[in-house]
C-alpha cells in the first residue's frame, strides 16, 4: 500500500520560465552592497566583475556537477561564491560567505510557474493523507526552498524537504531518498517519487526501493530502454492519484490510513 508521495520540483511541480538576467544582476549588487556594510569599504569589487568570476566558477564545475556519473558530492554553494570572490581578488570569512550567499542562488523564486491544477492535485493527495515530500538537486538552500514552496500553496502540506545544497550529495545518491522516507516515516515500498528525469529521480528512487512515476508535464526526456524503467509516465500530475490506485490494486475511492 502506498502511503507516501515524494516529488522532485523543477520541472516537476513547477516550469522556470526564462530570465533577462536582471534579477541576477541585482541580487549581486545587493551582495556587494551588504559585504561594503559589513566589511566597512568601498572599495569592493564591481558587482558584474564578482558575478562574472563566481559563473567562471560554476561554469569550470558544470561537468562534474551535471555529469551522470558516480561522483556525486555536492559542495556547498557558497564554495563557489568563495572562489569567484578570491578570483576578484576579495578574501572573505566562511561564515559571512554561508551567511550572504544564499540569495544568489534563490533568484529564480520570481521565475516559478506551476502549471494549472497542480497545486490543487498535490493538496488533494494530502488530504486523501498521503504523507508528502520533496527530494531536489539545487544550488539554493533549504530556507530558500521552502519560500519557494510557500509562495506556491505548498510548504503546509510538504512534511519533509530534502535539498541537496545541504545534504553534500546530489540524486541519485540514495542518502536524500533515504532521509525523506525516515522523515515520512515510511518503508521504501510504501512510497512512490515522481519526477522528470530518469537517472536523477526514475533510477534513484528504485534503487532505494521506492516506486517511481515520470511525469512529462514540463519536460519530455528520453527513457526508451531504460532500466529500471519507470512504474509509470504520466503527463500532469493529476494523474498521480489513478497511478497510485492501479498500484494499490484498490478499488476507486479507497483512501491509505493516515
Amino acid at each position: 500500500m502506498i502511503r507516501a508521495v515524494v516529488f522532485d520540483l523543477g520541472h516537476t511541480l513547477w516550469d522556470i520560465e526564462p530570465d533577462d538576467g536582471e534579477l541576477l544582476a541585482a541580487a549581486y549588487r545587493a551582495f556587494r552592497e551588504e559585504l561594503g556594510a559589513r566589511l566597512g569599504r568601498d572599495d569592493l569589487p564591481a558587482a558584474e566583475a564578482i558575478q562574472r568570476a563566481v559563473r567562471d566558477a560554476l561554469v569550470a564545475d558544470a561537468p562534474m556537477y551535471f555529469a551522470e556519473g558516480p561522483e556525486l558530492r555536492q559542495p556547498p554553494s557558497h564554495s563557489w561564491v568563495e572562489r569567484g570572490c578570491r578570483a576578484a581578488g576579495l578574501v572573505l570569512d566562511e561564515a559571512l560567505l554561508r551567511e550572504l550567499t544564499p540569495p544568489l542562488f534563490a533568484t529564480e523564486i520570481e521565475r516559478l510557474a506551476c502549471g494549472e491544477g497542480t497545486v490543487a492535485a498535490v493538496r488533494a493527495l494530502d488530504a486523501e493523507g498521503y504523507a508528502l515530500g520533496c527530494v531536489t538537486n539545487t544550488l539554493a538552500d533549504t530556507a530558500s526552498i521552502r519560500a519557494m514552496l510557500r509562495r506556491h500553496g505548498l510548504e503546509d502540506v510538504m512534511r519533509s524537504v530534502v535539498v541537496s545544497a545541504d545534504e553534500g550529495w546530489r540524486k541519485p545518491h540514495s542518502s536524500l531518498f533515504a532521509k525523506a522516507l525516515r522523515e515520512l516515516a515510511v518503508a521504501p515500498h510504501e512510497a512512490v517519487f515522481v519526477g522528470d528525469s530518469p537517472y536523477h529521480d526514475i533510477a534513484g528512487a528504485k534503487a532505494a526501493g521506492m516506486r517511481a512515476v515520470l511525469t512529462q508535464q514540463y519536460a519530455v526526456r528520453p527513457h526508451d530502454g531504460m532500466e529500471p524503467p519507470p512504474d509509470a509516465v504520466i503527463s500532469h500530475v493529476r494523474e498521480l492519484r489513478e497511478v497510485i490506485r492501479r498500484m494499490d490494486g484498490a478499488h476507486a475511492g479507497a483512501a491509505p490510513a493516515r
